[in-house]
């Protein structure tokens, strides 16, 4: 059971303004496997034959990692990421994965080998992981890339390869292969078996411009730290979710929604699991009328989840990135470690 502390912030602007984590070098020894001390997963020295060239960490406490096996002289070229689940699903890091590739000039011009299809990873005993193949053309100086993306507990996996000689098939086999030479731990969390994305039925409609909510935006942010923190502690085994893709907005930023939902959504922002909550809000409930009193935005990073005002409607994915670009949060809760720090915007008042 995580321990809670509350902090009242005089400040929205240094609330906001926690610090940013830099891009870093990961500490590991040269010639040496290195094991994730949160996950236990180990990854060899070498990986395909190839020795390891770079390894970087993306947030505090090796929350987000990759490592490259990437020689001038490789034939195949491979990099391996651990990142933390706070949010979403496979098929949605998977979709934004896809999109980095899709959208990388060194790979113009790809076309998938065939839809992204489920696969068991080592270790695993359901088809819990997604794999995805493309053909590359000549002009790259290569003949196709790839990427497999799996769950593991609190953490998601994924491994991005691309090759110089193989075929999109060939490819796809050899990764199957490269997975199996990390070092995985014993008796993997349960997960629940990949539902490939499949594009909404119907987009969502939005009834006017959101704004921010009227009422005591104190005792809502309090509200949405608490749900924040309480999510952090949920155990078991996940739920299978079948996620829709919305809408997108410019560069990799795309709404997803669980089960087709037609009143929340996640806004996904780059590829390595950051993402915007946007649902009703608990503090909000529902008003005389039986409508959604209010809508919670909370943007969930690595190590911490970040509340912004709530909203008196659905926003669309464009004002929802209007709200987090203005920095208008209300509170903030680590979501990492045994201690939950839950910080309020003093500032936060009635509207």
């Amino acid at each position: 059971m995580a321990r809670f502390s509350v902090w009242l912030i005089f400040s929205a602007l240094a609330l906001a303004a926690s610090p940013v984590w830099a891009q870093g070098e990961l500490a590991v020894t040269a010639g040496k496997p290195w094991t994730h001390a949160h996950s236990g997963i180990t990854v060899p020295a070498k990986l395909g034959g190839n020795p390891l060239t770079r390894a970087r960490t993306f947030a505090p406490q090796e929350l987000d990692v990759s490592l490259s096996f990437e020689p001038d002289t490789a034939r195949d070229f491979l990099s391996f990421y651990i990142f933390r689940n706070t949010n979403g699903g496979v098929p949605v890091w998977m979709a934004q994965a896809q999109w980095s590739i899709e959208n990388r000039g060194a790979f113009a011009g790809a076309k998938l080998a065939a839809p992204p299809e489920p696969f068991t990873p080592p270790g695993q005993a359901v088809a819990s992981g997604l794999r995805a193949v493309y053909a590359t053309p000549d002009a790259t100086g290569y003949k196709s890339t790839g990427v497999a993306l799996l769950p593991l507990g609190d953490w998601y996996v994924k491994l991005r390869a691309t090759s110089r000689d193989k075929s999109p098939a060939e490819l796809a086999q050899a990764m199957d292969g490269w997975l199996k030479e990390i070092g995985w731990p014993k008796n993997a969390p349960a997960a629940s078996a990949a539902l490939p994305l499949i594009p909404c039925a119907e987009p969502l409609v939005f009834k006017g411009t959101a704004k921010d909510a009227k009422g005591d935006m104190m005792k809502g942010a309090l509200a949405g730290a608490l749900v924040s923190a309480a999510a952090g502690e949920r155990k078991g085994a996940p739920e299978q979710i079948q996620w829709c893709r919305d809408s997108a907005l410019d560069g990799n930023k795309a709404a997803y929604r669980p089960d087709a939902a037609n009143n929340a959504y996640l806004l996904a922002v780059g590829d390595n699991g950051d993402g915007v909550w946007v649902a009703p809000s608990i503090a909000g409930a529902v008003d005389s009328d039986g409508k959604t009193a209010s809508y919670g935005v909370t943007l969930k990073m690595a190590a911490e989840d970040l509340i912004f005002v709530a909203q008196d409607r659905l926003p669309s994915p464009a004002r929802t990135m209007e709200i987090v670009n203005a920095g208008e949060v209300t509170s903030s809760v680590t979501t990492w470690g045994k201690k939950r720090d839950i910080r309020i915007n003093s500032g936060t008042k009635e509207k």
